[in-house]
């Protein structure tokens, strides 16, 4: 605050504001309201066998990674804002097993089920 020319009798007040704006900052996010919450049935129904569609645009998709990359957002983050369990997969159930045999035939490991 040297360059700064604040009166005396502002300097309470501005701690006070930049205090403010620091636990602003700092302070994690508030879980979001339940209107963004999806039921259980709109969960279900968006993982479809070739598809997963999206809760940002309601478009479907192989992979939401690219997605959720182009939106700015993680897959964590895209799981809490609408609600969703930490199982809820991020690719469709029908490329995720074409993949595992892609990497199978290369001579890669190959998953298996419990």
């Amino acid at each position: 605050m040297t360059r700064n020319r604040v009166h005396h009798s502002e300097i309470a007040e501005v701690i006070v504001r930049v205090h403010t704006g620091l636990r602003a900052v700092t302070m994690p996010r508030k879980r979001r309201s339940r209107a963004a919450r999806r039921s259980e049935a709109q969960i279900a129904a968006s993982v479809q066998r070739n598809r997963i569609v999206s809760f940002i645009d309601g478009k479907p998709y192989k992979s939401l990674k690219w997605h959720l990359a182009a939106h700015g957002i993680t897959p964590e983050e895209y799981r809490d804002r609408f609600g969703l369990p930490e199982t809820y997969p991020m690719v469709a159930p029908s490329y995720d097993k074409a993949v595992v045999y892609e990497r199978a035939d290369r001579g890669g490991a190959v998953r298996r089920k419990p």
